[in-house]
C-alpha cells in the first residue's frame, strides 16, 4: 500500500499531538493553512478509496483464478483417471492374449507333437510297405504256380489211373502191369505235395494279408 507526502505529513502532525497528551495552544491555522489541511485530507481519503478499490478487485480477481485453477486440476484430475481407466482396460487385454497366446501354443505343440508321432508311424508304414506288397505279390505268384503244379500233377495222374485200374481187374487187352500202379502211386504222391506247398502257400499269404491289414490299415472313406 502507497502513501503520499501529504499523508505523511498530517499523521506526523496528529500522532504528535496524541503523543503528548497536551493541548499546546498554538495559534489557529490560516484559512490558507486549513484549506491545504482539507485537501490532504481529501486526498488521502481518495487514495485509500483507490486502494480499497484496487484491493477488493484484487480478491475478486485472485477468486476467479483459484476458481479457474480448481477447474483445470478437476480437468486434468478426469483426463488423468479417464486415462489411467484406459490404461488398465489395454494392460488386461493384453494380459488376455498373452494367456491365450499362452493356451495356443500349447495347442499347437499338442498338435506338433501328435504330427510328428505320425509322421515317424507313416515313414514305418511306408518303409515296411514295399517289403511287405513285395511278399504279398510274391507269394501271390508262387500260390497261382502251385495251383497249375496241383492241377498237372492230376492231369498226370489220371493218365495212369485207368492202367492201373484194368491191371487190378485183371480184364484190360491193353499191356498192362503193376508198374502202372506203381506209376500211378507216385503221382498221386505229386499231388499229394503239390497240394500240401498250395495249402502251406495259402496260409502263409492269409497270415501276410493280416499283418499287411493291421501295420497298413486302409484309409476309411
Amino acid at each position: 500500500m502507497v502513501f503520499s507526502k501529504h499523508s505523511f505529513l498530517a499523521g506526523m502532525v496528529l500522532g504528535g499531538v496524541v503523543a503528548s497528551g497536551v493541548w499546546i495552544m498554538l495559534p489557529g491555522p490560516t484559512q490558507a493553512e486549513y484549506d491545504a489541511l482539507q485537501q490532504t485530507l481529501t486526498n488521502v481519503q481518495a487514495e485509500n478509496n483507490a486502494l480499497a478499490t484496487q484491493y477488493r478487485q484484487y480478491e475478486t480477481d485472485a477468486a476467479q483464478r483459484h476458481e479457474l485453477l480448481l477447474a483445470q486440476l478437476a480437468l486434468q484430475s478426469d483426463a488423468i483417471a479417464a486415462q489411467k481407466e484406459a490404461f488398465e482396460k489395454q494392460i488386461a487385454a493384453l494380459q488376455t492374449e498373452q494367456k491365450t497366446l499362452v493356451v495356443t501354443k500349447k495347442k499347437l505343440d499338442t498338435q506338433v507333437e501328435k504330427l510328428t508321432t505320425t509322421a515317424v508311424q507313416q515313414k514305418k508304414v511306408l518303409d515296411n510297405s514295399k517289403e511287405l506288397y513285395q511278399q504279398q505279390l510274391l507269394l501271390q505268384k508262387q500260390l497261382a504256380l502251385s495251383e497249375a503244379d496241383v492241377k498237372k500233377a492230376q492231369r498226370t495222374a489220371e493218365e495212369f489211373k485207368q492202367a492201373c485200374d484194368e491191371f487190378k481187374s485183371g480184364t484190360s487187352w491193353n499191356w498192362v502191369s503193376q508198374a502202372d500202379c506203381d506209376k500211378y502211386e507216385a503221382k498221386l504222391n505229386k499231388v499229394k505235395e503239390a497240394k500240401s506247398k498250395q495249402v502251406d502257400l495259402q496260409t502263409e499269404l492269409e497270415a501276410l494279408n493280416k499283418k499287411i491289414d493291421i501295420e497298413l490299415p486302409r484309409p476309411t472313406s
